[in-house]
């Protein structure tokens, strides 16, 4: 059965959305197999110019990836399986076959952080970036980044330092190092955590690679924290796919003036959450997480700098997540001037506080589509995003 995911995977001139739209039409990737033109022409999403690829029947490939697998002990997961991150289902075009070298933690179940920023970054961010990946590390948080040079490595270094597994996202093979001088950081994360590709064994780190497995770095975690990014770069796509994932953004202060850090000053203006030490992240998932931090004491992180208590991280900040009012919205007003999909959502939002992810399954409609629709009524001020990837109703002013 593997053989048919990886011949589907690797379908040239199909999206993600393509292929699971395939799924959810024919019920298996082998069905997709034995489809003929006519079955396949009618998907809806299918297009003539992608029948080519799907009426390639050759298996030869994919078999020849499953061996190099055995051989190299890396895992194949499929949309199909149970161990698949339900976090990552309901992305956006989410990868129906990963590829995963070591020990995935379970992270459905556990608070998962990315960690993302220059490749290039000053010495600032490489030690803001190992600093709180170790902070967040033994703090109870799984850290996941892409590990490649600069913040991405010191991050994932500082983390495996903390003594808790990591995740590392690669736009390329799991048994392709890059950048070479990462051989050993590579052989840690194996030991000690997983690295995950969409991309198979052997497949070499291409430029256009990297901005399409950001979704996954942002999508295997509750938030992503910006540790230094100008305003163009592949750490500020990172955070634009959370976003629209619905999950949190934070991002570390800078230097005014200074470029490597104007992408984070964007953010923190736009109402990302500022990050000072891990306190400031433990904060936002202890209600979701209660143990978060449980083996800590203030100053006990390398530096000798001490942490703040949860109650001092409490204090209020620049977020555009904190509501100032405490009544809802009435629905029963609003219902009649909403579309289908719009009251759908507002319906469900009527019973309280729900996580996004219990949002798109209560729905069962697709990720995309219930978190665009999101945004719309957010702008519209009748739904409100709230720390920890969570969505209630609007909150109305009070009078007086």
């Amino acid at each position: 059965m593997l053989q048919y995911w990886i011949w589907l995977a690797e379908r040239q001139k199909l999206g993600a959305a393509a292929k699971i739209a395939l799924l959810e039409h024919f019920g298996s990737p082998e069905a997709v197999f034995l489809a003929d033109a006519y079955e396949l022409s009618r998907v809806e999403c299918i297009k003539e110019s992608m029948l080519e690829s799907l009426l390639d029947k050759n298996l030869s490939a994919a078999e020849k990836i499953l061996r190099t697998c055995d051989d190299k002990r890396i895992t194949v997961m499929t949309y199909g399986d149970a161990s698949y991150p339900e976090r990552l289902r309901y992305i956006d075009s989410p990868p129906i076959v990963l590829y995963c070298d070591g020990n995935l933690p379970a992270i459905d179940r556990a608070p998962a952080i990315a960690m993302v920023g220059k490749r290039s970054a000053s010495a600032y961010g490489l030690q803001q970036a190992r600093r709180l990946g170790y902070q967040l590390s033994r703090s109870g948080f799984i850290v996941v980044s892409g590990a490649a040079s600069g913040i991405d490595t010191q991050s994932l270094i500082g983390a495996l330092t903390g003594d808790k597994p990591v995740i590392a996202v690669l736009g390329n093979g799991t048994d392709v190092v890059y950048p070479k001088e990462n051989k050993r950081l590579y052989e840690d994360i194996r030991a000690r955590g997983c690295l995950i590709s969409e991309y198979p064994p052997g497949t070499r780190p291409l430029g256009e690679h990297f901005p399409v497995r950001n979704r996954l770095i942002s999508g295997l975690s509750l938030g992503v924290i910006v540790v230094e990014a100008d305003l163009r770069s592949g750490a500020m796509i990172t955070a634009r796919r959370a976003l629209e994932q619905g999950r949190d953004v934070f991002a570390v202060p800078g230097n005014v003036g200074v470029d490597t850090m104007r992408g984070n000053l964007q953010l923190l203006k736009d109402g990302a959450m500022l990050v000072e030490d891990c306190m400031d992240v433990v904060s936002v998932y202890a209600g979701q997480y209660p143990w978060l931090a449980d083996e800590y004491k203030p100053g006990s992180f390398e530096g000798g700098q001490p942490l703040k208590t949860a109650e001092e991280s409490a204090a209020p900040q620049k977020s555009i997540d904190k509501p100032k009012t405490t009544n809802y919205i009435n629905i029963d007003e609003i219902l009649p001037t909403l579309k289908p999909d719009e009251a759908a959502i507002v319906r469900f939002l009527s019973g309280g506080v729900v996580l996004t992810d219990e949002l798109i399954d209560g729905l069962q409609m697709p990720a995309a589509k219930v978190l665009s629709t999101v945004t719309m009524l957010e702008i519209r001020k009748i739904v409100q995003r709230l720390t920890g990837n969570r969505i209630s109703l609007a909150q109305q002013e009070q009078n007086g």
